[in-house]
């Protein structure tokens, strides 16, 4: 025969105190209560192993204990925020919920899914999240459908998304203090011939736009400079292709600046193919530290964004919208620097 299920009521007559004083106490109101009675209570519960009804505890506090996190294992750099977001949360007890439209090998782009991603995020409401985490696409389609999905009076965070006019807190890398060293860097070494290779610079990827621009303003007043932008397709297929185009345009950088070590990776491709060496002929700078980079042959000269970080103060964010109960004051725009990492892909320009 099943044995019976330990109710709040066993614990209070162990305890020898009131149903309302264990059902307090063992929610954290303790000022109330004497430490001898919080002890009884506490060593009661142990005792018995009575486990509190989450179910009951949301429909009292309106609360569920539960964030829904909008963000896909997409490479090293977003399973470190993920790693952030989950340590974080679980430091307060509280559950997330991580998920995302698609596969891991086929993710739609946004373009395809924005109704799909709204869909998405409403089902976490449903469940009633108490607060969202979002990648960027999503962050997108929330800003497209801020007013329904607001009126839910959920906090939000995003993560690398800047709406034009901000609707929630976000939390970022610092683009402009970073490409400043990836600049001074490269002129130190003497190229005067810089290109940046972009991704496709869709609506979601504002972080993409941002760091070209950034780039752009670090070389900004030097005249003897050229420099050119170069992007992917809009389906982000051309890597090695675009690449080589860039490679045997007239006026060939002597150094490159990538949007993300993946571009940095397309780059290496159409180098080899062409009988181009990293660094002597072509000096290359990734961005992200991927766990890829350092392997690289050469390995990768990149910027270490601090992703662990990003992901800590995202949830830190949220749980602090959740514990003033609703969205309150400006939004929060929180930048965090990121690190520029020295290996062996950059090189004196040659000649």
């Amino acid at each position: 025969m099943a044995e019976r299920k330990v109710r709040l009521k066993d614990v209070a007559e162990h305890a020898k105190v009131s149903l309302g004083a264990a059902s307090r106490i063992l929610r954290g109101d303790r000022a109330s209560f004497g430490p001898d009675a919080c002890r009884r209570v506490d060593e009661a519960a142990r005792k018995l192993g009575w486990r509190r009804n989450l179910l009951v505890s949301g429909m009292q506090t309106g609360r569920t204990g539960t964030i829904g996190v909008v963000i896909p294992p997409y490479d090293s750099f977003w399973v470190s925020v993920l790693s952030g977001i989950h340590s974080k949360l679980a430091e307060a007890d509280i559950l997330p919920i991580t998920v995302w439209l698609g596969d891991i090998e086929h993710l739609p782009h946004f373009e395809a899914s924005e109704q799909r991603g709204v869909e998405l995020m409403n089902r976490l409401l449903d469940r009633r999240v108490d607060g969202l985490i979002l990648w960027p696409p999503f962050a997108l389609a929330y800003a497209h459908h801020a007013r329904e999905l607001r009126d839910r009076t959920v906090p939000v965070v995003m993560i690398d998304y800047h709406a034009e006019k901000p609707v929630c807190d976000t939390v970022s890398t610092h683009e402009g203090r970073a490409m400043q060293v990836v600049a001074r860097h490269l002129l130190d070494l003497g190229h005067r011939r810089i290109a940046y290779v972009g991704s496709r610079e869709s609506p979601a990827q504002g972080w993409d736009v941002e760091r070209r621009l950034a780039l752009e303003a670090a070389l900004k007043g030097f005249r003897d400079v050229s420099y050119r932008n170069w992007k992917l397709n809009r389906d982000g297929s051309n890597g090695p292709e675009m690449a080589r185009r860039m490679l045997t345009s007239k006026l060939a950088p002597t150094a490159v600046v990538a949007a993300t070590d993946h571009e940095a990776a397309h780059v290496y491709r159409a180098a080899a193919e062409l009988g181009l060496r990293v660094p002597q002929d072509v000096s290359v700078v990734g961005f992200a530290d991927l766990d890829f980079a350092a392997a690289m042959a050469p390995p990768l000269t990149t910027v270490r964004q601090r992703a662990v970080e990003i992901g800590t103060r995202a949830a830190a964010l949220v749980l602090d919208r959740v514990a003033a109960g609703r969205p309150v004051g400006q939004f929060v725009d929180v930048r965090v620097d990121a690190d520029f990492v020295l290996r062996e892909s950059t090189a004196p320009a040659k000649g």
